[in-house]
């Protein structure tokens, strides 16, 4: 199967704040990967395909805060769910730290 992404993701991984457009109370997650136009995330929350997100990713220094909607979601097991998040509001400036970021991991990797 071909991958249709646009950009590589990277393996990494972050602590991530979000809440959903249908339970907007705070929860918890991490990166698995990420890309300049999304990322995969493991979380103990339910969450359905095209669910919208407020996401926060801390990258130190810095958060990156973006809008996005899952895209798929994979069950790994009953305490975790992975879903891969498609970034769709994400500011100039976000975007150009997190594509900085990106570039410094994939830079290092022989």
């Amino acid at each position: 199967m071909r991958d249709r992404r646009k950009h590589p993701r990277v393996e990494t991984s972050h602590p991530v704040l979000f809440t959903s457009d249908i339970y907007p109370k705070p929860k918890v997650a991490a990166t698995v990967d990420l890309s300049p136009a999304g990322a995969k995330i493991e979380t103990r929350s339910l969450l359905t395909k095209q669910e919208g997100l407020d996401i926060s990713i801390a990258i130190q220094p810095q958060v990156i805060k973006c809008r996005g909607k899952v895209v798929y979601v994979l069950e790994s097991d009953r305490e975790r769910t992975t879903v891969g998040i498609q970034f769709e509001d994400l500011s100039a400036e976000d975007g150009l730290s997190l594509s900085r970021y990106l570039t410094s991991l994939t830079d290092h990797e022989v």
